[in-house]
């Protein structure tokens, strides 16, 4: 597997994953992210309290330039408000936002301790990181798994 291909795996505060598992925000804002990020698979951590690997999403388009012009691009899309937006880019000249497509979601979420007791050195990202090769086909088989049961349940 090339490094170009690597799923990412983000870290967000509860609020906001729970807006975006929500369908409320349609687009993941960052300050610095992977180039190439277009079409890319990510994996949502939920940072503290949570701390639970929840689902993830495929990365649709992604606006990248200065927050203001960033900002006219996705305001509707963000789920925040302006100024929360300002404070977060303030002292950025880029600004990232990547669109949320295919949202999914783990039946049952996958604790930060579990995460440790499959993967010896599982580290959760400060922002984002690439999904390490050990942990990718298992990362595959959770979501294949949580698919078969998501169809199951729908018949």
């Amino acid at each position: 597997m090339t490094q170009a291909l690597q799923p990412l795996i983000l870290s967000l505060k509860p609020h906001y994953a729970e807006l975006i598992f929500e369908g409320l925000k349609k687009v993941e804002l960052r300050r610095r992210i992977a180039s190439q990020t277009c079409g890319r698979d990510v994996l949502i951590y939920v940072s503290s309290p949570v701390r639970k690997l929840r689902g993830g999403f495929r990365v649709g388009e992604v606006w990248k330039g200065p927050p203001e012009e960033v900002w006219n691009s996705i305001a509707q899309l963000a789920a925040i408000a302006r100024q929360e937006f300002d404070i977060y880019f303030q002292g950025q000249r880029v600004a990232y936002a990547l669109e949320v497509t295919n949202l999914w979601e783990y039946r049952s979420p996958v604790s930060l301790n579990q995460l440790r007791e499959q993967f010896n050195d599982f580290v959760v990202p400060q922002s984002w990181r690439y999904v390490k090769n050990e942990e990718h086909a298992a990362f595959q088989e959770m979501k294949r798994q949580h698919l078969d049961i998501a169809t199951e349940n729908i018949q």
